[in-house]
């Protein structure tokens, strides 16, 4: 390469075939990033695995409460 063209941050300015590679590669990578930004930020919302994870959390709350419910019972009972 010659060293009196310049470069822009280790990037030279010819129009050399290796050169044009490693604009293609640079600019491919970047688009790439742009498209999983974007597929990321349009991806759908789920609500349905949020709502099944809170459904089984107040489920085994209310079990605990009828067990403890029993047991309380029991308890009373014997007393």
């Amino acid at each position: 390469m010659n060293n009196n063209l310049p470069s822009l941050n280790g990037f030279p300015t010819d129009n050399l075939p290796s050169t044009q590679l490693k604009y293609d590669i640079v600019a491919s990578k970047f688009m790439t990033g742009i498209e999983n930004h974007n597929k990321r930020r349009n991806a759908p919302i789920s609500v349905s695995n949020d709502l099944g994870l809170i459904g089984a959390v107040l489920k085994g709350l209310v079990a605990l409460m009828i067990v403890l419910a029993v047991a309380l019972h029991w308890v009373w009972k014997k007393l």
